[in-house]
């Protein structure tokens, strides 16, 4: 049946509703958008309401054991709490035994408590003694993970796993007594001429579980600082109680650490806390794109103190520290350390820092962008790199003309050099075109007569080319702005980047690749995805370059001789998918940066002329290729750099997560 936000009423099994007794709900839900929550919802004897959640997996399956008590009437299911159309199907609404029923939840909680780390079991509070003190218990809090649902009600995410309890308390307390060499830490108010936003501050600084002989608290430019760490605070902002806990684990952890930050949210004008901003580890070219370490940050005194005063010499000091220091060190806590007044945001990075920018890299230019985005020009050489890009396809004139029409005649890059991989294409009107473009715009088609490897056929090509950078392309991408490739060669020609990669769109418009999450999703997954093109997306990361895991090779430049002493992509163990992730993994690890720049754009029309995977042949070879990436790669999944372990890993969405992979420092 369709829903689309109604409650739609269930018929009890059976004519007896004076048992109490265990129900078996399974079924189908399908739904274009983020649904929100299914409930299921029934009038008790005395005419009292009831309602219970039922969890649906990603792949929209709902099987759930409810406790329906006696006299129940009136049973509805609502399929989603947010109103969009949904496809519902129940399939089985039937009794079920006690025996059963205890079997079933067995049968639910046991692999994920097998699968949950030590750390997360605690952090969900699933102890090892629900088995057999509160089984339904246990069974609830696993349906909390097992729900596909986004999770947006902030406020319950931090009952869950923000606010420190009395007994953790005492575990802080403890902790720190055993570490030894405390940081010292000097926090320097600013801003302090409203007496009841400084108050609020050095109220929460009082508060902090932190060692009252280990902080000095500066409000005057004319002090001399004391202690080895700086940290400028705004008035009005309030610290989180274990801010200076997780400083000193984390100095445990990376003592070289010279500049650490942590992730923020925002207070309302009655205190209320929202817009959790979680953070990437390290990411220099996001932070070219805006501040997004913002007021939450401490360095290391090092002999000259330049302590900011506002939004833009925030953003300016970071650059600096940027300049001056390692990736090794400087470091990410993922933990809310602080919480930020509204007004204490300034996000319109270009016009707060121009004209105040450290010195810039040779050929740097700087010009606004939409949404206050800062954009970096990164200068081109004089002599330009050539450029080979190569297009695999077999048949699909419909899509291959207007690629091929598009780059040549709307990409602005002088020296380029186009080959087509031609995979067994027996279409007249594709041949005729494929002697046609080698006769008008010089293209070289090479034939590639060999079953469909999209990972060989693409390393032969590279081998055939003559360009000291490669660009792999989509045969269904067409160009949308002739700078695209200026952007992107631009990137990859400074240190240490080894790929780039394009923001892509539909047909229809919407945002179809902005990057690609590892681990989030199940292996690896595009953030941003159906996105309008003129949204920023979470914390304006949509419209914003920054470093990433990986890109898709629909559009991917990368340099000719990395990829030759990388081996190319994966031709055995992935021909067809993950090949493009898994090379830019192998990218990562030699040391390399995967940049992503919202500037290059084209559209691209996904995988329309080799189809979905719909044969045995096909969907065993798709999960063999699966099966590989996570044994490949599995270290690598648990934690992507550029997405924070706070958010859910269920979906590359930046929803806040059921069970975040973050371990507290005193529960070690």
């Amino acid at each position: 049946m369709q829903s689309n936000g109604h409650w739609q009423p269930l018929t009890l099994p059976d004519s007896s509703t004076l048992r109490a007794g265990w129900f078996l709900i399974q079924g189908t839900l399908r739904a274009r958008q983020s649904r929100g929550e299914t409930r299921l919802r029934w009038q008790g004897h005395q005419g009292s309401w009831h309602e219970q959640t039922l969890p649906v997996t990603r792949r929209g399956t709902l099987q759930e054991l409810v406790w329906l008590p006696i006299g129940v009437s009136q049973l509805a299911l609502l399929a989603s709490s947010e109103g969009v159309e949904c496809e519902l199907a129940i399939t089985r609404f039937s009794r079920v035994s006690a025996g059963e029923s205890r079997w079933r939840r067995l049968r639910r909680v046991w692999p994920f408590y097998q699968r949950l780390s030590a750390h997360k079991r605690k952090r969900l509070g699933l102890a090892w003694h629900l088995w057999l003190t509160d089984l339904q218990q246990a069974y609830q809090l696993v349906g909390k993970i097992r729900d596909d649902r986004p999770l947006h009600a902030y406020e319950h995410w931090l009952a869950n796993f923000d606010a420190v309890q009395p007994g953790e308390q005492r575990m802080i307390a403890r902790q720190l007594a055993r570490w030894k060499n405390l940081p010292h830490v000097c926090l320097h108010l600013v801003n302090g001429t409203d007496e009841a936003a400084r108050q609020r501050t050095l109220a929460s600084i009082t508060a902090l579980h932190y060692p009252a002989s280990h902080i000095t608290v500066v409000e005057s430019a004319t002090q001399r600082p004391v202690g080895e760490w700086q940290w400028a605070i705004p008035a009005g902002a309030v610290l989180a109680p274990a801010a200076l806990v997780w400083l000193a684990h984390q100095l445990r952890q990376t003592p070289q650490a010279q500049w650490v930050y942590g992730d923020h949210d925002l207070l309302d004008e009655k205190g209320k806390r929202h817009s959790p901003n979680f953070k990437p580890d390290w990411n220099e070219t996001l932070l070219h794109s805006q501040n997004y370490i913002g007021w939450c940050g401490l360095w290391r005194e090092q002999g000259h103190l330049d302590v900011p005063n506002n939004a833009s010499e925030c953003h300016h000091r970071w650059l600096q520290l940027a300049h001056q220091h390692q990736a090794d060190e400087i470091a990410h806590i993922p933990a809310l350390l602080m919480h930020l007044p509204e007004t204490a945001l300034q996000q319109d990075d270009y016009h707060t820092l121009a004209g105040q920018f450290p010195p810039l890299p040779a050929g740097v230019t700087l010009e606004p962008a939409p949404h206050g985005i800062c954009r970096w020009r990164w200068p081109l050489p004089a002599e330009l790199p050539r450029v080979s890009v190569v297009i695999p396809t077999r048949n699909g004139l419909a899509h291959l003309r207007p690629c091929i029409e598009s780059l040549v005649q709307q990409t602005r890059y002088p020296d380029l050099e186009i080959l087509v991989m031609d995979n067994q294409s027996d279409d007249p009107e594709t041949l005729a075109y494929l002697a046609h473009i080698t006769r008008q715009y010089g293209v070289r088609v090479i034939a590639w007569d060999h079953p469909f490897n999209y990972s060989a056929i693409n390393n032969a090509a590279v081998h055939a080319s003559t360009g000291e950078l490669i660009c792999l392309l989509n045969n269904d991408t067409e160009v949308m702005n002739p700078e695209w490739l200026e952007e992107m060669v631009a990137h990859l020609l400074r240190p240490g980047v080894g790929v780039v990669g394009a923001r892509l769109f539909y047909g229809d418009g919407r945002v179809q690749h902005a990057g690609d999450a590892v681990g989030p999703g199940g292996c690896a997954d595009h953030l941003h995805a159906g996105l309008s093109a003129d949204e920023p997306g979470y914390q304006r990361r949509a419209v914003s370059a920054q470093e990433l895991s990986a890109v898709t090779a629909a559009c991917l430049l990368t340099h000719r001789s990395l990829f030759i002493s990388l081996n190319g992509l994966d031709e055995v163990n992935l021909p067809v998918a993950f090949n493009d992730v898994d090379y830019c993994l192998r990218v990562g690890e030699a040391g390399w940066r995967i940049v992503w720049t919202p500037y290059a754009e084209l559209y691209h029309h996904e995988s329309v002329s080799r189809g979905k995977d719909i044969t045995p042949q096909q969907l065993a070879r798709a999960q063999g290729e699966l099966n590989y990436m996570k044994k490949r790669w599995a270290k690598r999944l648990q934690h992507d750099p550029a997405y924070n372990p706070n958010l859910s890993y269920d979906r590359p969405d930046f929803s806040l997560s059921h069970a975040p992979n973050v371990v507290l420092p005193w529960t070690n």
